[in-house]
């Protein structure tokens, strides 16, 4: 059955004690965008022509826009396997985004590496030599530790576009969300609507890191799990006392969607554990065919990217011809956070310190905060598997 709705501002309460409710640095696409209108009025190029330009091979070195606040980004759009669409949604995201909140004050000065240690090395040490104000990679083969090796005693901030699970080095920040913190805000958005009673059902394919990550977000939002075990386990057939410690579920969160996490599942129902209007929670790691499957309707998830009839969105297929995904979004809010910032604190106000404002900023993918320690932290949209498909049926808080 149907999970009620949860309000956004009781969603929002929810999150770390320590948050507070403060009024966003730069409502990044809202407000920065108010203060650029004379750029959003200029038409956009020809969708036709965008596309073909982004098709040509990229150049090894590209600087777009003539502000004087330089950010770069570093891809490895010259892979020897060919430019992935990951990598170009991540660049056409950000030209969007300067076109549309740089308002001049930026300038975008591109990387296309093929993605070895060597070449992103020495593409750091290109844009220390411009002073960049920030750099994003994209590229994700190579330890994010040579890029900072690259910039020396240079200490602009770097935006790795890879989950939490990246070892940081000092200044360093993650940014890109995965299906370990989508478990983990589906399970405090169940928490919020009172579903105190939660079995995790964790995939076989979970790493140990990943399984500490888990098991250390749900502490932050002080859950406590009856059980955590992977899904081919049977935690729920043991001893008599584990069988009356979790009776009565009310919640089951399934990180998989494979044969071995619905076979979970089935059991658990079968065992008459879980109570009538017991929720099941997802995460962005089931795949599409997921939906189809009976036994998963009605299924909520708590899913990270872009809006869709947003005005980043619209924008997007106007220009390239095709929808946007989390991907372009990451792209995007890259040079939104960059924007709002030299708005707000002028060029030499992106730094560390800036940047880890406990209030966040609101992008393309939904409102994102940097914790202490570099990983990032996002709301989410809650969507419900019905008819094969997903609804929607709560947007992402707009703040924390």
């Amino acid at each position: 059955m149907p999970v009620n709705a949860v309000p956004s501002a009781k969603r929002a309460a929810l999150r770390l004690p320590w948050v507070t409710l403060a009024t966003m640095m730069c409502g990044l696409l809202a407000g920065c965008q108010g203060a650029t209108k004379e750029v959003l009025d200029v038409a956009p190029p020809k969708a036709g022509q965008v596309r073909r330009a982004a098709m040509q091979a990229p150049k090894p070195q590209e600087t777009i826009g003539v502000g004087p606040t330089r950010i770069g980004l570093v891809t490895a759009l010259m892979a020897t396997t060919g430019a992935s669409e990951r990598e170009r949604d991540v660049r056409d995201g950000a030209l969007l985004a300067l076109d549309e909140l740089g308002g001049g004050e930026l300038a975008l000065a591109i990387e296309n590496t093929d993605g070895s240690p060597q070449q992103l090395r020495d593409a750091a040490q290109r844009l220390a030599s411009q002073d960049v104000k920030l750099v994003a990679v994209s590229a994700t083969d190579a330890p994010i530790g040579v890029v900072r090796e690259g910039f020396g005693a240079k200490g602009a901030p770097i935006l790795a576009l890879r989950n939490n699970a990246l070892e940081r080095p000092a200044g360093t920040f993650s940014f890109v969300s995965d299906r370990i913190d989508s478990a983990v805000e589906g399970a405090s958005y169940a928490a919020a609507s009172g579903r105190t009673r939660l079995v995790v059902l964790s995939s076989a394919d979970l790493t140990a890191t990943e399984s500490q990550r888990l098991a250390s977000g749900l502490a932050s939002y002080n859950i406590k799990p009856l059980v955590m075990a992977a899904a081919g386990a049977e935690p729920f057939s043991g001893d008599a006392n584990t069988k009356a410690r979790i009776k009565d579920v009310d919640s089951v969160l399934l990180v998989g969607a494979g044969d071995a996490d619905v076979g979970a599942l089935s059991r658990l129902r079968a065992g008459g554990y879980l109570k009538p209007d017991a929720i099941i929670l997802g995460s962005s790691g089931w795949s599409s065919a997921a939906y189809k499957r009976p036994e998963l309707a009605g299924s909520h998830l708590c899913l990270f990217g872009p809006e869709n009839g947003s005005r980043m969105t619209a924008s997007f297929r106007q220009r390239y011809e095709r929808p946007a995904d989390v991907d372009a979004a990451y792209g995007f809010d890259v040079v939104a956070l960059a924007a709002g910032l030299a708005r707000t604190q002028n060029e030499n106000g992106i730094n560390e310190q800036t940047m880890k404002s406990p209030a966040g900023f609101l992008g393309a993918a939904a409102a994102f905060r940097f914790d202490k320690d570099g990983s990032v932290r996002r709301t989410c949209a809650i969507h419900q598997v019905a008819g094969g498909s997903l609804k929607l049926v709560d947007p992402a808080p707009r703040s924390f």
